[in-house]
């Protein structure tokens, strides 16, 4: 099923992904040399996940992806841009790892992959993209086998909602026709990019809908990007204002499991 308003970003993402591969703050080179770009928030939450078989939504060019293929994974990641699944098949055979890497609109996953997972994993920067909130979750609990773990660690809520471009409650998305990078805050993406806001409520309901139980929630008071240029990054890799951390959470971490 075809969602219009994702291909516009779909296409955003055809043109940044380039400059995400170049760019420092990705550090392709180091993890060609054996950096992993995993934090203790994921690691501590799935804990040991060698020999598990992993899928990977939102997967960008796979970075994320083949570090926890390097912790022992069965890794497949997914993404909505071509050319994100083309420079992760790239990276993957440069860093001599195996993977399975799969070009799709995660609304539109299921049979795409007829297999069950023991973890389904989606982090930073990924569910402002995403429509409707219910059909992904009803995706992940597909994908999900008995027992089997989803974890997300992404943008709280709160961060876009102090922001005047989005109204905390705003369900309908919007269109950014003028929208720049956040790696290269000069180049503009010809077409913009569509977002949405989703509540706490609208995540916890989705995983609610579909059946999954939900065993953890947590907010931190930093985020996973440099939000404006002078914010300042963290001993444990993320980011707060120059003035320390705010007074509302700017970053969220949930665990669910599909029942046995």
């Amino acid at each position: 099923m075809p969602h219009d308003k994702h291909e516009i970003n779909r296409n955003a993402w055809n043109q940044i992904v380039d400059i995400h591969w170049d760019h420092p703050s990705y550090r392709v080179k180091d993890f060609l040399q054996g950096w992993s770009n995993l934090k203790d928030i994921e690691l501590d939450a799935l804990g040991d996940v060698n020999g598990r078989s992993m899928l990977h939504l939102m997967c960008q060019f796979g970075l994320d992806t083949l570090c926890w293929v390097r912790r022992g994974a069965v890794a497949t990641g997914v993404d909505i841009s071509d050319k994100s699944i083309e420079r992760a098949e790239q990276l993957k055979g440069m860093a001599r790892l195996d993977a399975r890497f799969i070009r799709s609109d995660v609304l539109d996953l299921k049979g795409k992959i007829d297999k069950k997972f023991d973890i389904v994993f989606q982090s930073n920067g990924t569910l402002c993209w995403l429509a409707d909130l219910k059909r992904w979750a009803k995706v992940i609990a597909h994908h999900l086998k008995p027992g089997g773990t989803f974890f997300i660690v992404d943008g709280h809520p709160m961060l876009t909602a102090v922001d005047d471009d989005f109204d905390y409650l705003q369900k309908e998305g919007k269109h950014f026709t003028e929208s720049s990078d956040y790696c290269d805050r000069d180049f503009m993406i010809d077409g913009g990019t569509f977002e949405y806001q989703h509540s706490m409520a609208d995540i916890i309901n989705s995983m609610v809908h579909a059946g999954l139980q939900i065993q953890e929630l947590q907010e931190y008071d930093k985020c996973y990007w440099q939000v404006e240029e002078n914010w300042v990054a963290t001993t444990d890799g993320y980011w707060t204002p120059p003035d320390g951390p705010p007074k509302y959470p700017m970053l969220f971490s949930l665990k669910a499991k599909k029942p046995e």
